[in-house]
């Protein structure tokens, strides 16, 4: 049995699904992880900076039909005791390997969210955890996010440095930043997720965090397994977000063997948050078609 206790003490009273929260030890880590429902395992991994919250609406739906385990990935929301090696695309995923093996649960789908889809299809590319299909949400698989283009710069020194990364917490504990950030997804938020992602965004251990991630974060050696990545893989994407260009997506994922393009335009870059009826219902689809399909 996993070590498992009960919310991080830090977790707020209004998270999104508290009841379901739990802390469960693996990889050096204390993960905060949510999970809810029966039936095939959907495994929910958000971006850069998100958290838990990024599925608050998508959740209930999927419920009725399927296990739902979200996560919030080293780091991040309430998931502490990460290592700096821990921040990176392929430290990440090692861990989450290890939480998965821990848990001993096999994802039926991966749902990921911006960088989160990279952090699936890299989990995959090992074999050694091996879902029906992925479906990655304005997958950050190109180039740098705004939270990045803002920082990326000097990006390794804020996290590094302990002034400047308490420097870069105060600026975007501004609110104007922060909210002015958020305005750049191009996706409408209501006031209490905004209230949620400005929380964390103005947390000097998570901006640390993020910073950390986006330093050590090369797509490179995953795009060069794409190849041989044989699993079905479901791009869910709109063509007028600002932070990830369908064009440079379509591009960096032309050699994926088994890929899928559903454009949800409208939409900004938080599309959980904005179409999560239609998330749900592309998440249920492709479990119907993948179980449908011949072995």
């Amino acid at each position: 049995m996993p070590d498992t206790a009960d919310q991080p003490s830090d977790l707020p009273a209004d998270w999104p699904h508290r009841s379901s929260s739990r802390t469960v030890s693996a990889a050096g880590l204390r993960w905060h992880v949510q999970r809810a429902g029966t039936g095939p395992l959907v495994l929910l991994v958000h971006g850069t900076a998100g958290a838990t919250h990024t599925w608050h609406d998508v959740v209930p739906l999927l419920t009725p039909w399927a296990d739902v385990l979200a996560i919030d990935l080293p780091g991040h929301g309430f998931t502490t005791g990460e290592t700096p090696d821990q921040l990176s695309l392929r430290g990440m995923t090692e861990a989450l390997r290890e939480l998965l093996r821990v848990l001993d649960v096999h994802p039926a789908i991966g749902v990921g969210h911006s960088a989160g889809a990279a952090v699936l299809l890299q989990l995959c590319s090992s074999r050694e955890v091996a879902p029906h299909s992925i479906i990655g949400i304005n997958s950050a698989l190109v180039s740098l996010n705004a939270l990045g283009q803002l920082f990326q710069p000097f990006s390794r020194a804020l996290a590094d440095v302990g002034w400047l990364r308490g420097a870069a917490a105060t600026l975007l504990r501004s609110g104007t930043l922060t909210r002015a950030l958020l305005r750049s997804t191009g996706s409408p938020l209501d006031p209490a997720q905004e209230a949620r992602y400005v929380s964390l965004l103005t947390s000097e251990r998570r901006v640390a965090a993020a910073l950390r991630m986006m330093s050590h974060w090369e797509l490179d050696p995953l795009l060069a397994t794409f190849p041989s990545l044989t699993l079905p893989v479901t791009l869910v994407h709109s063509s007028n977000e600002p932070w990830v260009p369908l064009d440079d997506l379509l591009r960096t994922t032309r050699t994926l063997a088994n890929r899928t393009v559903i454009d949800v335009s409208p939409a900004g870059h938080l599309i959980p948050d904005e179409q999560p009826q239609r998330v749900a219902a592309i998440i249920r689809d492709t479990w119907e078609s993948r179980r449908a399909s011949p072995a």
